[in-house]
């Protein structure tokens, strides 16, 4: 059930015209260092710029509102695992989004700084794989604001109402976020034709990295005067992305209106190559990145949802909303990775690892009130383990109330030489819905997987037909 990931530790080399971070591994101590190479030959040097009499302190505003147009383009082809080897499809996606952004930035250092308000005009993608499976999402009015904050993760985007959908939440991850495009810029004056490096954390938040390897990257300032300035950049990181091994570069410019004290406009192309992982498919892509950006009044503090100072963990939650008319919230490391009208299927990730799946689906209706019979839901239990080489170990009702009973069976078997544990829950509605939902994990990630179940099993809910509002 695992994917192993090894700790690793970041070096950071400071040349002058560039960062190279490359992680080495040291077992399970993580050790982040940062060394300047100087080398001295009779006739060469590689070392840091110094600072000319018409060097210029490149700023923004980090409290100016602005609006925002930003569009992406993806051509590739996506990557499924086959018997047959591994199988490739057309691919083609187009997005485009309008929004304000009003930033509340913090007092604390690096990732955290960054803290927003926004409110999305529109946000639409299409994408089309093979010659015509298209499929269209669009960010649905209950989710027009979105609260945005910086961490160690990235970019964490949170309704300040509702919990969102995981698709809703996939909408709204974008590349090379505005937001976080100001972390580029040096953290001195700079004279034109210039070389720095941005932090260790800034190409993850802009490429969506989650767990970097090795990264490189160089910003320019190309030209400048008084009024503007054009900084062209370039670079690399390799890492993970949901567990999927990932290798990109990247190359584009931005520039910075000077007077209004903002990044005017953006372009960026970049190149990924993603193998197939536990939830999402293989990418061979090119992305074409393209946003402009004006300054504007904020809005009143009476339109305004307050911002927290950090998101709290019910806003971190995620809901999911079954065509089984079933819903329940869960935590940001499930992932959706198999859906059909009656049967849905969801992973467990966490750090990179695959903890857990969960598989979902409608069980036999009974007239309210009402449920399947404890033995008979034991009978179907024990011949599906013995099936897959497996014994019951354990039963018993972990919820009884007036609209709930829950009946958990646990069994325990091999495979492939892992002991495995499934936990088979019978969800019984007072309406007389039942539901089957059936974990799955590794006895080595018992103390990961935890109470992972119990966490969901609490959030059940049936939807109404026509919800008047979204999950809350």
């Amino acid at each position: 059930m695992g994917i192993s990931q090894t700790k690793v530790s970041r070096s950071t080399v400071r040349t002058g015209v560039g960062t190279k971070t490359k992680e080495i591994c040291l077992g399970a101590t993580l050790i982040r260092f940062r060394a300047t190479v100087c080398v001295a030959l009779a006739v060469f040097s590689i070392q840091s710029p110094s600072v000319a009499d018409d060097a210029t302190s490149l700023t923004i505003d980090r409290d100016v509102a602005t609006t925002i147009d930003y569009d992406v383009q993806i051509t590739g082809e996506i990557v499924t695992p086959s018997a047959d080897g591994a199988r490739r499809f057309p691919l083609k996606s187009s997005g485009e989004f309008q929004f304000r952004n009003e930033p509340f930035p913090t007092d604390l250092g690096g990732p955290f700084s960054l803290r927003a308000v926004r409110k999305f005009e529109s946000a639409a993608t299409t994408t089309t794989v093979g010659a015509d499976h298209v499929t269209k999402v669009a960010l649905l009015s209950a989710y027009r604001s979105i609260h945005v904050f910086g961490d160690e993760t990235g970019l964490l985007k949170v309704s300040p109402k509702y919990s969102l959908p995981r698709k809703q939440l996939d909408l709204l991850e974008i590349p090379f976020d505005p937001i976080a495009v100001g972390a580029m810029l040096p953290g001195s004056s700079v004279s034109k034709d210039d070389k720095w490096n941005t932090d260790v954390w800034v190409v993850p938040m802009l490429t969506g990295i989650e767990a970097v390897v090795e990264q490189s990257t160089t910003c320019r300032l190309e030209t400048v005067s008084s009024k503007k300035a054009v900084v062209t950049f370039e670079g690399k990181i390799s890492g993970a992305v949901r567990g999927s091994a990932s290798e990109i570069s990247f190359d584009g410019q931005f520039v910075i209106d000077r007077e209004a004290g903002l990044i005017e406009s953006f372009t960026a192309q970049q190149k990924e190559k993603r193998s197939p992982g536990p939830v999402s498919p293989g990418l061979d892509v090119t992305v074409d990145i393209k946003w402009t950006q004006q300054a504007t009044d904020r809005s009143p503090a009476a339109d305004t949802p307050p911002i927290r100072e950090s998101p709290s963990d019910s806003q971190k939650l995620l809901v999911l909303q079954t065509p089984l008319r079933l819903q329940f919230r869960h935590s940001r490391e499930w992932h959706l990775f198999h859906e059909t009208p009656t049967v849905l299927m969801m992973r467990q990730l966490r750090d990179g690892n695959l903890i857990s799946q969960c598989n979902i689906s409608s069980a036999v209706a009974v007239p309210p009130k009402e449920h399947t019979p404890d033995k008979e839901f034991l009978a179907d239990v024990t011949e599906s383990v013995a099936e897959r080489r497996g014994k019951v170990t354990k039963e018993e009702t972990v919820r009884d109330d007036a609209e709930w009973r829950i009946r958990r069976i646990q069994g325990v078997g091999n495979a492939d030489g892992e002991t495995i544990i499934w936990d088979y829950y019978l969800c019984s509605e007072a309406s007389g819905q039942q539901f089957s939902l059936v974990f799955s994990h590794a006895e080595k990630d018992e103390a990961e997987f935890a109470d992972s179940a119990t966490k969901i099993l609490s959030t059940l809910q049936i939807a109404r037909p026509k919800p008047a509002l979204p999950f809350r």
